[in-house]
């Protein structure tokens, strides 16, 4: 640690890392240059431009189990808004970067670079670059600018200082190259959540938000309408009285574009409302109105900007009357064979298309500009939604889980009616999916418990021959022929009568009556048996068997008789002749063949509803499905 004293204003100046070479006077913001044992001033830093962040100079916080202080800010800005650099000093005398950028929270350090690393003009959003070993994928590509800084930092910096940049993602590992040197610097770290840095000495919330803001009046230039911005860093903002979008960063709210003469669009929440979603109370700044084109049909969507202090932005998006509550990806989503998978959960193509803004209102943390497109492509595991988004110099992934209407309607107080929603949305969960599970569950669990009895009883059936005899009838004659006494013993079970026939292109009609003698019980069959065969243009055919069977079911044991009376065609002309058998307690699988048909219909129902929501899901995206209606009916077509 070095102290000093300001040779402009003689307060105290301390430098704690020995790495810092510069330092911004907290009392008279001169910038001191530290030269050996001289301290240079370069002359008075530029102020830094109020936002939201609660980090702080003198903030302290941990990083993998190291205790870490802030002793330095860089503010950057960039095309479409601004970030903080903060330089942070660890107990190891270590140092760091802490970025911020709206919530979004990255600890990197300089490291040796082992690979050589592209011009900055050759870089393209999306590109893969192994550093050090890592396959990390280009994110953000940014020709930034240093605004202002301030405390201590590790190198010359003031307002002006011009830093061409690109971010990367792999996984939760974060990249970032820095070509504002001859020799491209590279900073390697993690993706962090706010939580995860147990910060202390953080500013107070209140600090951030309007009480800094209100030090100023602030007028729409177009209408004179007062205006007011409810979060610091507001880059774009609404007149809520002319609709006009101004440049929130303009000391006069400078006119951007006007929407009062030619639309006004009424948000179903209210912008300025408070909510509370997933347990953390947010606040509604913007709404944003986007658009697309899908097969030469136009549809819109509607975006509302969401803001907690500590965790950042958020999206609440309503799409034909569904929500979805979207929050940014801290990792681009990973890649095998065709399909991407983020937080170990697989997701699959969905569409992919151009959004195109057309209408904002409220206040946003970047420069939105009304006509900014971007590509998009979407992939879904319901109830989630990956959203990618392509610009000329950025990749964004935003992950959206789908919300009941009632949900959102409850966590902001909605008082008007909520739109009904229309169709199915691409999130959306079927609300029967785990009574389908279940069902399907339920279904081959009592399919195993059938087999398994089945089993036993097969195992158990004794398949015994009780009776058996030839007989012959003569042809165009209505016979009956009784057998002779014959005992069925052992436990009640079935009877199983089997026919085996002389039938040649030809049918008869055979009744069978077996009778109980000592209980004067009858069980009656009646059977219809045919076959017939030939030859015709298409070749042989052939129709019936001559042989039949049949199954009477809990019969007792006792001493039987049987009866049988045929039927023929009069015009045949050769006997009907049959092998006739009596079989006792066989094995019998028809039953568990019409059980499992009646317990298949409860699945299938259940399997029918899930395919026509399915097929309504995916008939918005670039792989539609047919429902199980279209499904048959195309069939029958077909035949």
């Amino acid at each position: 640690m070095k102290i000093s004293n300001c040779p402009n204003c003689g307060a105290r100046v301390i430098f704690r890392s020995t790495a810092s070479i510069m330092v911004v006077c907290e009392y008279c913001q001169s910038t001191l240059l530290r030269r050996a044992e001289d301290i240079e001033n370069l002359g008075k830093m530029a102020d830094l431009l109020e936002d939201a962040s609660l980090i702080q100079l003198g903030t302290e916080g941990t990083y993998r189990g190291m205790n870490f202080t802030v002793i330095g800010r860089i503010q950057m800005q960039y095309q479409n808004g601004r970030w903080n650099e903060w330089y942070v000093l660890f107990d190891d005398q270590r140092g760091g970067w802490l970025s911020d950028a709206n919530g979004d929270y990255t600890m990197t350090f300089v490291v040796e670079n082992k690979t050589p690393l592209p011009d900055w003009k050759d870089l393209t959003p999306g590109m893969t670059l192994e550093l050090n070993g890592t396959p990390f994928q280009v994110m953000d590509i940014e020709n930034a600018e240093c605004v202002a800084g301030a405390g201590e930092l590790p190198f010359k910096v003031g307002a002006g200082f011009r830093a061409p940049s690109a971010d990367l993602r792999f996984e939760r590992q974060f990249a970032s190259l820095d070509y504002s040197e001859t020799s491209p610097l590279l900073f390697l770290g993690m993706s962090v959540e706010f939580a995860e840095l147990n910060f202390s000495r953080l500013r107070d919330p209140a600090d951030a938000g309007m009480e800094k803001i209100k030090l100023h009046a602030l007028q729409c230039p177009n209408c004179a309408a007062p205006i007011e911005i409810h979060a610091a860093g507001i880059a774009r903002v609404t007149c809520p009285s002319c609709f006009a979008l101004l440049d929130a960063e303009h000391p006069q709210l400078k006119l951007l574009t006007k929407f009062g003469e030619t639309v006004k669009i009424e948000p179903l929440i209210p912008l300025g409302s408070e909510g509370k979603l997933k347990d953390v109370n947010y606040r509604v700044l913007g709404f944003l109105r986007r658009q697309g084109k899908s097969d030469g049909v136009s549809f819109h969507w509607d975006e509302y900007l969401l803001h907690h202090p500590q965790q950042g932005f958020f999206w609440l998006i309503e799409y034909r009357g569904h929500w979805s509550f979207a929050r940014p990806c801290k990792a681009p989503p990973t890649t095998q064979r065709g399909r991407i998978f983020y937080e170990n959960q697989s997701y699959q193509h969905f569409s992919k298309g151009e959004a195109e803004v057309g209408y904002v209102l409220g206040e946003f943390y970047w420069r939105i500009n009304v006509g900014e497109r971007a590509k998009v492509s979407d992939y879904i595991a319901p109830p989630y939604l990956l959203s990618e988004e392509k610009t000329n110099n950025e990749v964004t992934w935003t992950q959206s889980e789908y919300l009941a209407a009632e949900t959102v309607k409850a966590a902001f107080a909605i008082q008007t009616n909520m739109p009904r929603p229309i169709g199915v949305a691409a999130n959306q969960i079927w609300e029967a999916e785990a009574g389908y599970a279940l069902v399907w569950r339920s279904f081959w669990v009592v399919t195993l418990l059938i087999v398994v009895v089945q089993l036993i009883s097969v195992w158990r059936a004794e398949d015994r021959l009780a009776w058996s005899a030839n007989f012959e009838f003569p042809p165009g004659k209505t016979t009956t022929v009784t057998s002779p006494v014959f005992t069925l013993s052992g436990h009640r079970g079935n009877v199983h009568l089997i026919n085996g026939t002389n039938l040649n292109n030809d049918w008869a009609s055979v009744s069978m009556e077996l009778v109980n003698r000592d209980t004067g019980e009858v069980y009656e069959v009646n059977r219809e048996i045919g076959y017939y065969y030939g030859v015709d243009e298409d070749g042989s055919w052939s129709e019936g068997s001559t042989t039949d069977d049949a199954l009477i079911a809990d019969v007792p044991s006792g001493n039987y008789v049987l009866s049988l009376d045929v039927d023929m065609a009069e015009s045949r002309s050769q006997p009907f002749g049959t092998t006739l058998q009596v079989r006792r307690n066989v094995s019998n699988w028809h039953n568990v063949l019409i059980i499992e048909l009646l317990l298949f219909l409860f699945p299938l129902i259940y399997w029918w509803r899930r395919a026509t929501f399915e097929a309504e899901r995916w008939a918005d995206s670039d792989y539609p499905k047919l429902s199980p209606a279209e499904m048959f009916s195309s069939d029958s077509r077909d035949d």
